[in-house]
């Protein structure tokens, strides 16, 4: 293998490596590669992950950033979720109906002054 490769960064900030250096690395479409800083450059090698093992780590970091959320607006452990959900869902339903009653209202002011 050649000891310098030169690859283009497109406008999109993408790359291709090259065939010689993914035969090397045995990288293939689809599989994921780790990009580290090194030294003033880039380390570039497989990584040994798949999609189901990073949305897992994603589907763990969201759920403790909702429960980071919810104690940050006092809402814990021992607080029935569904009455919140259903509380919130009342007040939306109450804002429309209002809205639209106001909205009918107004319509209502505005067919009766052209009459």
């Amino acid at each position: 293998m050649t000891e310098l490769v030169l690859a283009k960064i497109t406008q999109k900030g993408q790359m291709t490596i090259p065939q010689e250096i993914r035969e090397a690395l045995e990288v293939n479409t689809g599989d994921y590669v780790v990009l580290r800083p090194l030294l003033g450059g880039v380390f570039l090698s497989k990584a040994d992950v798949s999609p189901q093992v990073r949305a897992e780590d994603a589907l763990r970091h969201l759920v403790i950033a909702l429960g980071k959320q919810a104690e940050a607006r006092g809402i814990h452990e021992d607080v029935d979720l569904d009455s919140i959900i259903e509380d919130i869902q009342r007040r939306a339903y109450e804002e429309q109906r209002c809205d639209g009653l106001d909205k009918r209202s107004a319509f209502s002011d505005r067919a009766s002054a052209l009459e």
